[in-house]
């Protein structure tokens, strides 16, 4: 869904025409009207006027970032400012892009695709398994230790649906025993080789809650877990909710 706010409804009716044969399109006719919205809703992407009554595009730009549950929303600028200066001042405040009027459909439809496709792209990541080994602890790892946990990795996602699937195997996997397992994971994080497995099961489980349809009972299966009570307590451990309101929140 995209919200749109301009005052003047001529110009929200052309963007929701631009946009509506692909998008989902909420309108607002001043910055009021918005924050009401967003008090209740988060949109995928933004797109705000400048020059509006009471509250200007400018504040309105600067509360939507200033609020840490939607300053991570993409936004552009649609504004019959066009000095360079007044563009410079809307991306200073953290637009992601400045189109003037009279814009061109066909641009505000690349841009708006850009953004979605970025944003997608970095949800995408953000909730893979494999962005949460990048660094131990904060510390980035050494290549040695990062090539070794990336193999650990490897193995773990390759049987990630196997409930087998624990020190054992990986440790023949690498051709080591498990005592030496251990020891290496001692070395470089504080998580036991279970401890890992675990937490990468419930992580690709979050992924799959916000990147796919599957159902939760679906879900368990995928990451190789048995005891749905189990998976329930575990997942809400480490996320504070369960897989249901995690779908929710994040979908």
């Amino acid at each position: 869904m995209i919200l749109v706010i301009d005052d003047h409804k001529d110009i929200v009716w052309l963007i929701k025409e631009t946009l509506s044969s692909e998008y989902r399109i909420q309108e607002a006719y001043n910055a009021e009207e918005a924050l009401e919205f967003l008090k209740q809703y988060t949109p995928a992407l933004i797109i705000t006027d400048i020059m509006m009554p009471n509250i200007d595009g400018l504040e309105l730009i600067s509360l939507i970032k200033g609020n840490k549950y939607t300053r991570h929303i993409p936004l552009i600028i649609v504004s019959a400012k066009i000095s360079d200066q007044e563009q410079a001042a809307g991306l200073n405040i953290g637009a992601d892009a400045y189109l003037t009027k009279p814009f061109s459909p066909t641009v505000l439809l690349s841009v708006v695709n850009r953004l979605m496709i970025n944003q997608r792209e970095l949800k995408e990541y953000f909730y893979s398994p494999e962005s949460a080994y990048q660094y131990t602890e904060g510390q980035l790892l050494h290549q040695e230790d990062k090539e070794f946990l990336d193999a650990v990795t490897a193995i773990v996602k390759e049987n990630i649906n196997k409930e087998g699937l624990g020190p054992e195997l990986i440790a023949g996997a690498l051709n080591i025993n498990t005592r030496i397992l251990y020891r290496r994971f001692k070395k470089i994080s504080t998580m036991t080789p279970s401890d890992f497995i675990k937490d990468y099961r419930l992580t690709y489980a979050a992924q799959l809650l916000v990147n796919t349809n599957m159902s939760v009972q679906e879900i368990i299966y995928n990451v190789g877990i048995s005891n749905k009570s189990y998976f329930y307590r575990e997942f809400a451990r480490k996320y504070s909710m369960t897989p249901k309101e995690y779908r929710t929140k994040e979908a």
